[in-house]
């Protein structure tokens, strides 16, 4: 019994023995790995050369202008940085072209974020310098401090107004009398509560040889964007009404006495000036030629689309286009139905040239007119 006893008790202490050498040994080869991992972190320590971009200053690198304006340029240049090319980049400017020598637009302004700084870029334009878009774009480069350039590609999109363009007369039928001589004047009139519409050559006995109000239908109208607004879109320019194939202008002049030509005429005869800069688009303020400043408007003419429009008691009905003056009161001068005077010279309301847009631009000699 003892010596079975004793058996076990060597056999637990065996045991025990070799869990215990077990764990010295884990101990051992756990420590020999550390310190291996600290020989591998000390020795990576060692400096040794690096395939990697030297880190450069961005202020030395600096290339991207915050402003660029050119003549006749209209809101804020569009500049952008090329992401996937550092050393390309794009400018689009909005501009009148009317009138503009593309060969050579004169550049006004450009403007860096820093221009008193030592670190400022220079550029290979700078204001009263010129750029060449006669082929829609040009280039310029701009150098950083350090040295590294990017070229800047600039294009432009044209600013337009509608009332740009070329305009030719649309003489009709007698409003009154069918058989009437053709006439692209009408005119509106009367006192209150009878009210009258006709063409002007509905009554064409009233007017005598030589100066007839449809000596001007062969005229075009010539309209050229010349400024704008970039923050309000008040458009200015400039307008020539031509004497046509025949050199003459309409003399308004009612039963060879009555000298309507301050309500007739709607734009001045040979050159004048135009703004559009009320909230309704279609209202175009006129001016005298001479009034380079656009201070002293003249009057306004409304441009009418086609289709009837109603104008107190009467409707008028337009082809393709009008334009039209309103007039205003007392219409008290005759009160009764005989005399045609009574809406011709008398009590006159509403006086309109009907028109046709023949082109989205100017006649090409308009420059050349304005200098007559």
């Amino acid at each position: 019994m003892v010596n079975c006893i004793e058996n076990k008790t060597k056999y637990i202490n065996l045991i025990i023995n070799h869990k215990l050498k077990n764990q010295v040994m884990k101990k051992i080869f756990r420590n020999l790995f550390l310190a291996a991992v600290a020989i591998t972190a000390l020795a990576s320590c060692d400096e040794k050369e690096r395939n990697t971009v030297e880190l450069t200053d961005p202020w030395l690198r600096e290339r991207t202008p915050v402003n660029l304006r050119l003549e006749s340029q209209i809101g804020a240049a569009v500049i952008t940085d090329n992401w996937r090319d550092d050393e390309a980049g794009s400018v689009v400017v909005s501009l009148i072209t009317g009138g503009l020598d593309l060969n050579a637009v004169k550049v006004v302004a450009l403007d860096f974020k820093y221009p008193d700084s030592e670190f400022c870029p220079t550029a290979s334009i700078a204001p009263g310098s010129t750029l060449d878009l006669s082929d829609g774009s040009a280039e310029f480069t701009v150098t950083a401090y350090n040295g590294e350039t990017r070229t800047y590609k600039l294009s432009y999109t044209t600013f337009t107004d509608p009332l740009e363009g070329c305009y030719s007369f649309t003489p009709i039928g007698g409003i009154l009398d069918g058989s009437a001589p053709k006439s692209a004047f009408i005119i509106h009139g009367g006192w209150d509560g009878e009210e009258v519409r006709s063409t002007v050559m509905d009554k064409w006995w009233h007017w005598g040889t030589g100066y007839m109000p449809t000596d001007e239908d062969d005229n075009i109208l010539s309209f050229l964007l010349e400024d704008a607004d970039s923050e309000t879109g008040d458009t200015f320019g400039t307008l020539v009404n031509t004497s046509g194939a025949d050199g003459k202008y309409a003399n308004y002049m009612f039963q060879n006495s009555t000298d309507m030509n301050g309500k007739y005429r709607i734009f001045p005869t040979g050159k004048s000036r135009w703004s559009k800069i009320d909230s309704d688009r279609n209202i175009i303020t006129v001016y005298a030629y001479e009034d380079s400043e656009y201070a002293a408007p003249l009057y306004k003419v409304n441009l009418l689309g086609a289709g009837d429009h109603t104008f107190s008691l009467v409707t008028i009905s337009v082809p393709n286009m009008a334009f039209a003056r309103s007039h205003e009161g007392p219409f008290d001068k005759i009160n009764w139905n005989y005399p045609d005077s009574r809406w011709f010279s008398d009590n006159v309301r509403t006086t309109m040239w009907l028109v046709q847009k023949d082109s989205d631009s100017a006649l090409e000699n308009h420059g050349e007119l304005l200098e007559k």
